[in-house]
């Protein structure tokens, strides 16, 4: 108990803010970064958080999962999980779901789960350095269904976070709110960012992701899609035009001045 609690120390201090920080250099990563590339699943099904827990209460129950399962990856049972976080066992049953989609459990026969290598170093990971293991967590998410939807959504501009998660909910069952925490699940996995007016940004790794998504499609799919011409590439700006920008009322265009500049501060030198 005293290992879980350490590894939620700081979760007060993250998930108080409306956005989350850019790091300074995915590439900072190193060994442990291959180590989640290696572990992503394969997509596949689609599935989407649970609405029973807030972020911050399924990311609690993630790492407290990953921590009872340990380094030698034992098996666990859900209602076990439950009855020591306090919680239903439903609740824990679908954000274990959710996180064998992600790569970050694997389920083991019915009620039953264990964490998965790349789940196990970012636990760890978390406890020393969040902005490290939320680099490693994006390096899982980089397969997921929701990057690409992500990714077509906000090429033509930042979108209210509501409109992201109805988006990225599209025909999947379930309360509004799961979409709203999907954005909050790509949020911590550094693929997006949210400003203070409730706005989200792409973050440059969310393109880069979905590129290479593409990028491993046959031939015939690549034809399929639309060519950018060269004059939109030159006339955008963090997927504003010139045109967009100008018409933007003032308090929107100094939150884009606020991203922005923490968009460049992020980059390497």
């Amino acid at each position: 108990m005293q290992q879980t609690q350490k590894g939620l120390t700081h979760m007060e201090n993250l998930f108080s803010h409306a956005g989350f920080s850019t790091p300074p250099d995915a590439d900072t990563a190193g060994p442990l970064r291959e180590v989640v590339l290696r572990s992503s699943p394969v997509p596949g099904q689609r599935t989407s958080p649970t609405d029973r827990a807030s972020m911050r209460r399924q990311w609690q129950l993630v790492l407290a999962g990953a921590l009872a399962s340990g380094e030698e990856q034992l098996v666990i049972s859900t209602s076990d999980l439950a009855r020591q976080e306090d919680v239903d066992t439903e609740t824990v049953t679908q954000t274990v779901r959710f996180g064998d989609e992600v790569g970050l459990f694997r389920r083991v026969g019915r009620g039953k789960f264990a964490v998965t290598e790349a789940g196990w170093a970012i636990a760890q990971r978390w406890q020393e350095d969040q902005t490290y293991a939320r680099l490693l967590l994006q390096g899982l998410f980089r397969p997921h269904w929701s990057v690409p939807v992500a990714d077509t959504a906000l090429r033509p501009g930042p979108l209210l976070m509501e409109e992201l998660g109805r988006r990225l909910l599209a025909d999947l069952p379930g309360k509004p709110r799961r979409g709203l925490y999907l954005v909050d699940w790509l949020a911590l996995a550094l693929l997006v960012h949210r400003d203070q007016q409730g706005m989200v940004w792409p973050t440059p790794a969310l393109s880069a992701a979905a590129g290479s998504q593409v990028a491993a499609l046959p031939a015939a799919a690549h034809a399929a899609e639309p060519e950018q011409s060269s004059g939109q590439e030159l006339d955008a700006l963090m997927g504003w035009t010139n045109q967009e920008l100008d018409e933007l009322a003032p308090e929107r265009f100094c939150a884009f001045l606020d991203n922005l500049t923490q968009l460049v501060k992020s980059l390497p030198a």
